[in-house]
């Protein structure tokens, strides 16, 4: 695998069986890349006084198990979107190659609705998105999630779902003919799209972002109304088990994650039993990606070249 800054252990990439899931030695080399990724976020965060917290199976992994839940393949960090606003301000000038902070802005046509901060030495390209060989950065990566408020008024919330929803598929429309466009396979489909590509995009496509901006100043546009909040960037629908209240997180506790440490919020219990009920029972899932391809001795651009 590829040289790391921050380097683990040697007994770290030794395969074992943990909880009843064997952890073989490639795992752990995934493994390896997104902690070298999450330390450099840390330094940085920790410069600038940003404040985070593991969310979601990072949580758990974190709570229940010290590290990585045993099949999982990716940390989710979280943040307010304030301290997410700072971060992306600093972040171009702190994050250097091979790290690259990777936002709609910073990497057009990624279109993640969030951060992410990559290894571009490595590659984490979503099986969903193999054959179509987007140009922008895909080496191994960690998510970083924006924090906004959840108004109360049920036919206020409804209307932003639907402005968010409208504003964010009208740019992903527009960047699958700019940005993010590639050519399918088959002939007079290729043909076709050649022609709208080549007539829409000088004149309109590249115009995207604009819609994107209007994107997320939809989904935060009540962060100073509520006290109630939303964990993760409404990548769907708003469901109610990840929704919060800022009190939630005005304490939090430091917890071992493998040879590193993790900030999640004080009363974890309760963020945890809200997202999966019973979490000390082991249930095996998927991650919201849908599946990642990953190596870590090459870069991605080997694979979209």
């Amino acid at each position: 695998m590829i040289e790391l800054k921050n380097k683990p252990p040697k007994v770290f990439f030794a395969e074992e069986d943990r909880c009843g899931h064997f952890v073989t030695a490639k795992i752990k080399e995934i493994w390896a890349v997104e902690l070298d990724l999450y330390a450099e976020f840390q330094r940085v965060c920790e410069k600038y006084s940003i404040q985070y917290f593991a969310c979601g199976g990072t949580m758990l992994g974190a709570v229940r198990h010290r590290g990585f839940i045993p099949w999982d393949d990716d940390m989710d960090l979280m943040m307010f979107r304030d301290q997410y606003d700072k971060l992306c301000s600093i972040a171009p000038k702190e994050f250097k190659h091979p790290y690259f902070f990777q936002t709609e802005y910073t990497d057009p046509g990624s279109l993640r609705q969030h951060a992410q901060l990559r290894n571009s030495l490595t590659t984490g390209i979503l099986n969903k998105e193999i054959e179509k060989r987007y140009k922008f950065n895909q080496g191994i990566f960690i998510d970083i999630f924006p924090i906004d408020a959840v108004i109360d008024d049920p036919e206020k919330l409804n209307d932003q779902k639907k402005e968010a929803f409208r504003y964010l598929t009208i740019s992903k429309k527009m960047a699958n003919l700019s940005v993010r466009y590639f050519e399918p396979k088959n002939l007079l489909k290729r043909i076709i799209k050649r022609v709208v590509h080549f007539l829409l995009n000088k004149y309109c496509c590249n115009h995207y972002q604009y819609y994107y901006k209007k994107y997320e100043e939809t989904i935060s546009k009540y962060n100073r109304d509520s006290d109630s909040i939303y964990i993760v960037t409404p990548l769907v629908e708003y469901q109610p088990r990840w929704y919060r209240l800022r009190e939630d997180f005005d304490d939090i506790v430091y917890l071992d994650f493998e040879y590193l440490r993790m900030p999640v919020p004080k009363n974890y219990d309760n963020n945890l039993r809200r997202l999966y009920g019973d979490y000390h029972e082991f249930v095996r899932g998927g991650n919201m990606h849908g599946g990642v391809f990953f190596d870590t001795d090459k870069p991605y651009s080997d694979y979209i070249s």
